[in-house]
C-alpha cells in the first residue's frame, strides 16, 4: 500500500464531526470506509513519542516540533512514508506517532535521544555565509581544504582543520567581491533550527491588461508579483557519541532576470488603436537541501557553487559592469562555514 495515512489530532471538534457527517464519498472510484486493522505484513507496530521535554523549551514558537518531523522527513525523504511497507508519521506539540518497522522506530528513536540530550543541547554551531563572484577563491586556499563527500554532484565539501579556519577567513575577506551575509546572525545551539533569509525589494509586473469602461484610463492592469530573495535553513545534531554532527540544510533563492513584453490591442474611446504591453516574467530559481557530516574537532566548508542571488547580495559592492547590464543575472559563489563554537 502506497499511500500515507494522515491523523487529524481534534477529532472531538465540533466543525471536524459536521464534514464527517456531510461526507458523501466519491462518485467513481471504489472505495472503503475505515480499516478493519492496519497492514502489519512487514511487521509495523505503533509508538507514541513524548515531545513535551523538547517542545516546552519553545513556548513562543507555535510548531517546535516541526523541527523534529522535518529532519527525519528531509533525511528518510518524504517518499519513503508513501512506499510500501505501510506507514504512518504524525506529529503535534506533544506527541509523535509513528507506526512502521522495528528498523525504522529504531531510526526515528535515535534521532528523538539525541534531540531530547541535554548534554548535547549545550552545544552550540557558528554558520557563516560568504558570497563571491567567482570560484576561483580555491586557488589560494586549497592547501588549506580537505575534500569531504557530499550526496549531490552538483555541490562540493570541504573539511578544514580548525587551526586552519583564521586563515581561511582571513583570505577570502581579501577579495574585492568578497561579502559576508549574516555577520550578525551566526551561531544554533544542537538541534535548533538555523534560519536566514536575504529578503529582496518587490519586484512587480502586469501579468495582463483589460478592457473596462467604468475605468477611467478605460481598462485595468493585473499587477502581480515576485518575491526574490535567498533563504538558508540548517538543524545540526551532534551523534549519539558525541564526536560528530550531522547537518540537514536547505537553500532557495529566486531572481527574476527580466520580463518579456506581450503586446495587447486595448482599445478605448479616446484611443481606439491603442496597444499596452502585458509581461512575462523570465524567472530563475535554485532549491538544493542534503545532508553533511563531520567532526566536531573540524570545520567543513559547504561549496553550493554558482547560484543566482538578488541585487540585495552585492549591496556591499560597488556594482560590476556584468551586473548593470540590462537582463544579464546575477550569479554569486556561496559558500557556508560550519564548525563548533568554542566560545
Amino acid at each position: 500500500m502506497a499511500r500515507i495515512l494522515l491523523f487529524l489530532l481534534f477529532f472531538a471538534f465540533l466543525p471536524f464531526a459536521a464534514a464527517q457527517d456531510n461526507f458523501t464519498g466519491p462518485q467513481t472510484a471504489l472505495a472503503e470506509r475505515g480499516l478493519a486493522a492496519l497492514p502489519a505484513d512487514a511487521g509495523q507496530f505503533w509508538m507514541v513519542y513524548d515531545l513535551i521535554p523538547y517542545t516546552s523549551l519553545y513556548p513562543n514558537l507555535p510548531a517546535p516540533e516541526q523541527t523534529i518531523l522535518g529532519w527525519i522527513l528531509q533525511d528518510t525523504g518524504k517518499d519513503f512514508w508513501f512506499k510500501e511497507p505501510f506507514g504512518v508519521i504524525s506529529a503535534s506539540r506533544e506527541k509523535l506517532y509513528v507506526y512502521h518497522t522495528a528498523q525504522v522506530q529504531q531510526y526515528v528513536s535515535n534521532v528523538l535521544d539525541r534531540f531530547l540530550d541535554a548534554e548535547k543541547k549545550k552545544t552550540v554551531f557558528h554558520i557563516q555565509i560568504f558570497l563571491v563572484d567567482t570560484p576561483d577563491w580555491r586557488t589560494r586556499t586549497a592547501p588549506l581544504l580537505r575534500p569531504a563527500p557530499v550526496a549531490r554532484n552538483d555541490i562540493s565539501g570541504w573539511v578544514l582543520n580548525k587551526a586552519d579556519v583564521q586563515t581561511f577567513q582571513q583570505t577570502l575577506s581579501k577579495r574585492s567581491d568578497y561579502t559576508e551575509l549574516n555577520a550578525a546572525r551566526s551561531d544554533v545551539p544542537n538541534a535548533e533550527l538555523f534560519g536566514w533569509v536575504l529578503p529582496a525589494s518587490e519586484r512587480t509586473y502586469v501579468r495582463d491588461i483589460q478592457v473596462a469602461a467604468s475605468s477611467p484610463q478605460g481598462y485595468v492592469s493585473d499587477i502581480h508579483k515576485v518575491d526574490e530573495g535567498y533563504r538558508f535553513e540548517a538543524t545540526p545534531l551532534v551523534s549519539t557519541d558525541g564526536t560528530k554532527a550531522e547537518i540537514l540544510f536547505s537553500c532557495s533563492s529566486t531572481v527574476m532576470e527580466k520580463t518579456l513584453s506581450v503586446p495587447l490591442k486595448i482599445p478605448t474611446s479616446s484611443a481606439p488603436r491603442q496597444q499596452l504591453n502585458a509581461e512575462t516574467p523570465q524567472i530563475i530559481r535554485s532549491d538544493i537541501s542534503d545532508r553533511i557530516s563531520f567532526s566536531l574537532d573540524e570545520a567543513f566548508l559547504l561549496d553550493l557553487g554558482m547560484i543566482p542571488m538578488p541585487d540585495e547580495a552585492s549591496a556591499a559592492q560597488a556594482p560590476s559592469l556584468s551586473s548593470i547590464v540590462a537582463g544579464k543575472p546575477i550569479f554569486k559563489n556561496v559558500l557556508i562555514l560550519i564548525q563548533k563554537s568554542d566560545l
